[in-house]
């Protein structure tokens, strides 16, 4: 046994199915291992080859959102995790957990009959504290393995870290020296306890159950706690409940409400807020902006969170007046059983939730006819609108999709419209450029629901395309990319408008750092990759472009489509 057995084996025991590697020398033992289990059909575990860094961090981000697994990568040393940090940041806000794996030198490569051309591991792949100290602020947790015992110690302990609530990436730089070393049979536990949930306090809860059934005007504000399925069905039982309303945040993360719900209210609390007397936040970092902006009338805010303390941001500002830390959807859970307890000693509690529950329906209507006649109002224009082209992706697309999202001007409206399917993921605020990889870590997590990725044309740009592209060819992933092109990135145009309205740049229409000129053929592009692409210029034209896009994605080929809007 080598290293590289010893790492396999230790990535079985803890039931990985994938890795995902962006090619570095150190890892030739785990290739060997792979391709002799391959080569004695036995594929517990996949190899995905991934070309990019960023690419890598990404799928891997994707796969364990939409599979609610832990995720393996192996990187290059110290050039791999930095060009992946990004990426590892993202999956730290959305707590992904993943361990990540960096080689590195322990003696530099200075011994007799050393190679010349391993100099490389002291004069490039070399920094001062290694790559684990690098990583540090982008981890959970991030340490340096130096032997064997140290490996087993470190993968187990990490396997648990990156699965204890909230859980999140780890980091562990392993030498390349170690992975090449000839090793006695290891020892290694059999079974780690690596499920680490949080529950809050009952009595906490009680307290809490009886203010929301005794208020007059209590309001839900959600931005992630559709991160997981139960907790979304325990929200919607707990506003049922009560008859609360429930907005989202003017970003929000996931789907975590049916749109289609009488008390989904779309994502402008203003109004309501300002009435409120009880403002539960579940689930959300940016419930309103500014922070000093609610509450108001001295409501009382509730937060529920896995970490309502915020530890990983420099500032935060958000007044509390009670906070529960614990699993969302068991606090949620455990929250409900509370309400059911007092909620009759509310007096004429029915006929309150009753009057509620009609008024915040009517107010559900009313949204919803709005934006339709604001998007059919639209659809005669000469160019493509962002609400027409929205509205029709939406009865176009499968109601079982998964959304990802990577858009700046382009997300408000596609959030409002895409109301049929409930798998959303806007993964554009953990940095641009990760969207792709994402798409395709959820459709190797979620094989039969279609995925579709929605790009401005500047994430587009930003992103590890030809890599990416170039993954879903060799393992035949299909995603459909549509790709919201206005021709540059308007979210800078708005700036200089409203910081400068009466600037040069917006007096003389020359703009610096706005335009993406002269404008690339993304279909080529596609096509070189065997891609079904195509462009969509014209309002009359979207529904059948879609529907050629939909069957070319179902016949398991991957699509991109260029819809120039706008």
């Amino acid at each position: 046994m080598n290293g590289g057995d010893l790492l396999v084996e230790l990535f079985q025991n803890h039931g990985i199915e994938y890795i995902f590697c962006s090619r570095g020398s150190e890892w030739v033992s785990v290739w060997e291992n792979l391709a002799r289990r391959y080569g004695h059909g036995d594929n517990r575990i996949k190899y995905i080859n991934c070309r990019d860094e960023i690419l890598a961090v990404s799928a891997a981000l994707g796969y364990a959102k939409y599979s609610q697994k832990t995720s393996a990568l192996l990187f290059h040393g110290n050039v791999g995790p930095l060009h992946g940090a990004m990426a590892m940041r993202a999956a730290l806000l959305v707590h992904a957990p993943m361990i990540i794996l960096s080689g590195y030198t322990s003696d530099y490569g200075d011994y007799e009959g050393n190679k010349s051309w391993e100099t490389h591991w002291l004069s490039h792949l070399s920094d001062i504290g290694g790559s684990a100290t690098l990583m540090k602020p982008y981890v959970k947790w991030s340490n340096t393995v130096t032997s064997k015992k140290t490996l087993v110690d470190s993968i187990n302990r990490g396997f648990q870290i990156a699965n204890t609530s909230p859980r999140g990436p780890v980091f562990l730089a392993v030498p390349r020296e170690l992975m090449a070393e000839h090793l006695v049979d290891a020892e290694y536990s059999s079974s780690v306890n690596i499920s680490v949930r949080t529950q809050p306090v009952y009595d906490d809860l009680t307290a809490i159950a009886r203010q929301l059934a005794g208020s007059k005007q209590p309001v839900i504000l959600t931005e992630y706690a559709g991160d997981n399925q139960e907790a979304i069905e325990r929200l919607v039982e707990l506003a049922e409940l009560l008859s609360i309303p429930v907005f989202e945040s003017f970003k929000p993360v996931f789907a975590n409400f049916p749109k289609s719900h009488p008390l989904y209210q779309g994502n402008n609390a203003r109004e309501a807020l300002d009435r409120a007397d009880i403002i539960l936040v579940v689930g959300a970092t940016t419930p309103w902006f500014p922070p000093s902006a609610y509450p108001k009338n001295d409501a009382r805010v509730i937060v529920i969170d896995e970490d309502p303390s915020r530890l990983l941001l420099p500032y935060h500002g958000y007044k509390s007046d009670f906070s529960i830390a614990g699993d969302i959807a068991q606090s949620l859970t455990r929250l409900i059983d509370a309400v059911r307890d007092c909620k009759e000693d509310v007096a004429n509690s029915s006929s309150i939730y009753r009057e509620r529950m009609e008024r915040y329906k009517s107010e559900h209507d009313r949204m919803v006819e709005q934006l339709t006649v604001e998007a059919q109002a639209e659809k005669s224009g000469k160019q493509i609108s962002s609400r027409w082209f929205h509205y029709l992706a939406n009865k176009a697309l499968p109601a079982n999709a998964i959304h990802i999202v990577e858009t700046i001007t382009h997300s408000h409206r596609l959030y409002q419209y895409l109301t049929a399917s409930t798998k959303f993921y806007r993964c554009s605020d953990g940095g641009l450029g990760g969207g792709m990889g994402i798409a395709i870590g959820a459709k190797i997590a979620a094989p039969d629901d279609p995925v579709i990725y929605f790009v401005g044309d500047g994430s587009f740009n930003y992103g590890p395309v030809l890599a990416g592209l170039g993954l879903c060819q060799e393992y035949q992933i299909p995603i459909m990319t549509i790709v919201l092109n206005n021709g540059g990135y308007a979210a800078m145009k708005a700036s200089y408008r409203s910081q400068f309205p009466s600037g040069w740049a917006v007096t003389h229409g020359s703009y610096l750092g706005v335009d993406i000129l002269p404008q690339p053929d993304y279909v080529k592009i596609a096509q070189a990759f065997d891609l079904y692409a195509e462009k969509i210029e014209a309002p009359d034209t979207i529904e059948p472009a879609l529907e050629r896009a939909l069957q070319n994605l179902h016949s398991g080929k991957s699509v991109l489509l260029d819809v120039i809007t706008a």
